[in-house]
């Protein structure tokens, strides 16, 4: 009896800058692909790409039992692999009569966080209820998404499965040597205190005020990684400007997968204080880097600290300055008992989980 074959939706990964879900996409393949099975539950692996991006194959994932191939649009849904289910991890979803699955990642939208324009926000909203009505199950990134969902957008409770992202073990404390590079690359000549992104959530502005508000300015440089241009940059640059800041605020842009690693492990915390997050990796990220972190008590940020970062209020500028000191200053018997917690939430537990709900689909449909 041949194995089953299941495909992922992978278009995503043929995008030129690399997005969360893009690095969600890209680990879970890879960590489904190394799987060890006994041979009476293995199973194959295709990565399908619309074909528009076929072009672009050569940035999908490798890997063992891992096969890759291109689907065409709905207005000509065929030809069609052989596949027992479809795991869809973002918006794109060939057109297939096949039992699918999908990762819920957060709910922006049904929030209205991150949006600036409804049309877009309307038609995530309508995905959503297509989520709901049309996948065998949905695999929530985290208990809090899972909760957002049922409550925002609702559905059958026993469909939704909480299965959370891991951690690469590219994140792991670096030597100093390991990071003169990046800090190099950067700019960045003595101690900094590390934020990465460029949307809403973030919390950006209150940050900058917090790191202002406790005088980090003479002891750390604030690094901004992210895209901020246009009538975003120019608010930040000003707010900053205004605070007294200029020399202290560095924006650095977009940080490459290869420099995240080194700027995380050589900062002297990791600042994520998010006014939501569908997950928050980042913060395990940092904390398996053996950086301190400092996050907020909203959203997934609490379930993915466990215990192991410094919670503060986002909404509370001098919480949030304190918070920055709590973290800098973070025992290292903390910082190695979040190190140690880190390191257990790995890709290759996040793909036996993903499997297992495969095979509760296929158990319900044959």
């Amino acid at each position: 009896m041949k194995p089953p074959v299941f495909a992922i939706e992978a278009t995503n990964l043929t995008d030129a800058q690399a997005t969360g879900i893009g690095r969600y996409t890209s680990q879970l393949i890879q960590a489904l692909s190394a799987l060890e099975q006994p041979a009476a539950q293995d199973f194959e692996l295709l990565q399908m790409c619309k074909r528009s991006r076929w072009k672009l194959r050569e940035r999908l994932a490798q890997g063992p039992r891992l096969a890759s191939g291109y689907w065409w649009g709905p207005v000509w849904p065929l030809p069609r692999p052989p596949v027992a289910l479809l795991h869809v991890p973002d918006e794109r979803e060939p057109p297939w009569r096949v039992p699918v699955v999908a990762t819920v990642h957060d709910l922006y939208a049904a929030l209205n966080i991150n949006y600036t324009d409804e049309k877009k926000r309307q038609r995530k909203l309508r995905h959503y209820e297509h989520l709901r009505d049309r996948c065998a199950r949905l695999v929530c990134v985290s208990e809090n998404t899972r909760q957002d969902f049922l409550r925002l957008v609702g559905g059958d409770p026993a469909r939704l499965k909480v299965v959370h992202p891991g951690v690469s073990p590219l994140f792991r404390p670096h030597a100093q040597e390991e990071t003169e590079a990046v800090r190099a690359r950067h700019g960045l000549q003595g101690p900094y205190l590390l934020f990465i992104g460029a949307t809403a959530n973030k919390n950006l502005i209150r940050v900058v005020e917090a790191f202002a508000a406790g005088r980090y300015g003479r002891d750390f440089t604030l690094a901004v990684c992210g895209e901020h241009s246009g009538a975003s940059r120019q608010a930040l640059t000003e707010r900053v400007a205004a605070l007294g800041l200029a020399s202290s605020v560095r924006f650095i842009g977009f940080a490459s997968e290869a420099d995240l690693p080194a700027l995380y492990a050589a900062a002297a915390a990791y600042l994520f204080p998010s006014l939501y997050e569908g997950y928050g990796l980042p913060i395990l990220e940092a904390m398996a880097s053996g950086t301190p972190v400092l996050t907020s008590d909203r959203g997934s940020c609490p379930e993915a600290a466990a215990g192991h970062a410094v919670i503060a209020d986002p909404e509370d500028v001098d919480a949030l300055a304190a918070g920055i000191a709590a973290a800098v200053s973070m025992p290292e018997a903390s910082r190695a008992a979040a190190r140690a917690y880190a390191r257990t939430r790995s890709w290759a537990e996040t793909a036996r989980g993903t499997l297992a709900v495969w095979r509760e689909v296929l158990a319900e449909s044959s």
